[in-house]
């Protein structure tokens, strides 16, 4: 008997590229765009430019796994 289930096996690095967070929390780009605005550059993100600098046009975002969970983990909910 096959399965057409597929085991996702998380990374071992921290920071991650968007596609695996899209993929892992049910994001989407408009979404991490908009979380961005409330997340801290340096700790929830980064940006990686391929010269070392940020560029805006041709920079990587990449996302930190453990401070994202920390954040979903502390924010507030309301019953």
């Amino acid at each position: 008997m096959s399965s057409d289930i597929s085991l996702i096996t998380p990374p071992p690095n921290k920071w991650v590229g968007s596609n695996y967070i899209v993929f892992m929390f049910g994001l989407t780009e408009d979404n991490l765009a908009n979380y961005r605005r409330n997340w801290m550059q340096g700790k929830h993100y980064r940006k990686i430019g391929p010269s070392g600098q940020p560029s805006l046009k041709k920079a990587k975002i990449l996302y930190n796994i453990p401070e994202i969970n920390k954040w979903i983990e502390s924010y507030p909910q309301h019953f």
